[in-house]
């Protein structure tokens, strides 16, 4: 669900419980936003990165019971967080 209100460089709070962070993210790709939560995967653009932020998140949120995703359009990548 791509939330209306989308902007790059944006965090929004829903009332939902989704939190959305947004970001400039030009040239990638499906494959490479589909790995994003792998672990020590890192875009080829990204230096001194042990690729293991997203992955730690996605562990940690799913422990909570939550859900975590990323979607890229135009440009644009979001991260979506809901408990």
């Amino acid at each position: 669900m791509f939330l209306e209100s989308h902007r790059p460089d944006v965090i929004l709070l829903c009332p939902d419980g989704t939190a959305a962070f947004s970001n400039h993210a030009a040239g990638l790709t499906e494959t490479q936003v589909g790995r994003l939560f792998d672990r020590f995967y890192t875009v080829s653009d990204a230096r001194k990165s042990t690729g293991l932020g997203l992955s730690i998140a996605k562990t940690l949120t799913e422990k909570m019971g939550g859900e975590i995703s990323a979607e890229y359009e135009g440009g644009i990548l979001t991260i979506r967080v809901r408990f």
